[in-house]
């Protein structure tokens, strides 16, 4: 296999991508952040500083455990990237809540390490360029982009699906006040960015949401609670040439679409096919107003050569269009193939209309 090393995200990326596909992130992060070898999972909301992770009891093949969000969860040895079983919860209550969002500062200082707005290879997904090392993000020639914001993910996470979907009924006040609090983060930190002088192609909103049966929370809820923050932000990305505002969330979202397109929210990923989401149908929906990131059904990956190319063939229609860009439909998981995983890249390579990006990884 031509990469020698899978915990080299750089060496994975120009094997894969090239720098044709470059697109990058600054550090400065208020909505998730990846705590794997390659900022995979765990997926963790945006503390500063996260909890010190502490083994509370050996179970043989598990552990109990304290998380980096505070949880107190039980976890595989032998796959520390496999979902744990969360067993308690940081935010419990207003008196918790005070305490835990102290380490939600928009001005901690381990948001903003020193020369965070400066390019380095220590910063860059992708090999640094000699020209590139130490200027500033402003003078890039790749896509840049910022995680963002959350409302709905990051206390979800803190109390839990279950307590956080009753607060919504029974405590809403509390709820209201960690959704504030949230937009309070981002906005400051944004708005930091933008000070600094530099511009974003993107943004990254976490808000997975829904399961495979619609979303977790009513749409009633979202238009009342959530809308009037998504478009404070949106409006201050917008008036500084942010291009896609894109929502992350799995399961169905169709009833959501709508709500968010009138937040300002115009991008979309990943499109679960397992749930029921269907690209094509979207673009006939809403035209050129919904970026849509994903869709490729990863089930279908894990398979042979006919299964791949009928995905290539929804890529095709979709590429006509426009404001597509193909992916999975989450994460590749570890049943697909390597050879699939080139053989799509090479056959999706070929449907461009430039013939510098029809790249063969060999």
């Amino acid at each position: 296999m031509p990469v020698r090393n899978l915990e080299n995200m750089k060496e994975i990326n120009m094997h894969l991508c090239g720098y044709q596909d470059q697109n990058e992130s600054i550090p400065p992060n208020a909505a998730v952040k990846g705590m794997g070898p390659l900022k995979n999972p765990p997926w963790v909301p945006p503390l500063d500083p996260m909890f010190e992770t502490k083994i509370l009891k050996d179970e043989g093949d598990t552990v109990i455990k304290v998380d980096y969000d505070g949880a107190i969860v039980r976890a595989k040895k032998n796959d520390p990237e496999a979902m744990p079983q969360w067993l308690e919860y940081p935010v419990k209550n207003r008196k918790t809540w005070n305490d835990y969002k102290k380490r939600l500062d928009p001005f901690s200082p381990g948001r903003w390490p020193q020369g965070w707005h400066i390019m380095n290879d220590d910063k860059l997904q992708w090999p640094i360029r000699e020209e590139q090392e130490g200027k500033s993000f402003e003078e890039r020639d790749f896509p840049l982009g910022m995680y963002a914001f959350t409302l709905y993910s990051a206390p979800r996470n803190y109390m839990g699906l279950e307590n956080f979907s009753i607060a919504t009924k029974e405590n809403v006040s509390l709820v209201e006040e960690m959704m504030e609090w949230h937009t309070y983060l981002s906005y400051e930190m944004i708005g930091k960015v933008f000070a600094a002088g530099i511009t974003l192609d993107w943004v990254w909103i976490w808000e997975d949401m829904a399961y495979n049966g619609g979303p977790l929370v009513s749409p009633e809820f979202v238009k009342k609670y959530m809308a009037p923050r998504y478009r404070k932000i949106a409006d201050l990305l917008r008036d500084n040439g942010v291009t896609a505002i894109i929502v992350d969330s799995d399961g169905d979202v169709e009833e959501l679409i709508p709500i968010w397109l009138d937040c300002g929210i115009n991008a979309i990923y990943p499109l679960e096919r397992a749930s029921g989401m269907n690209a094509i149908r979207l673009r006939k929906k809403y035209g050129k107003n919904l970026i849509m990131i994903g869709n490729v059904d990863k089930r279908n990956l894990a398979k042979g050569k006919s299964e791949i190319d009928h995905e290539v063939e929804r890529i095709r229609i979709l590429l006509k269009y426009g404001g597509y860009f193909p992916g999975c439909d989450h994460h590749i998981p570890p049943d697909i193939p390597y050879e699939n995983i080139v053989y799509f890249l090479n056959e999706v390579h070929k449907l461009s209309d430039y013939e510098n990006s029809r790249r063969r990884i060999k």
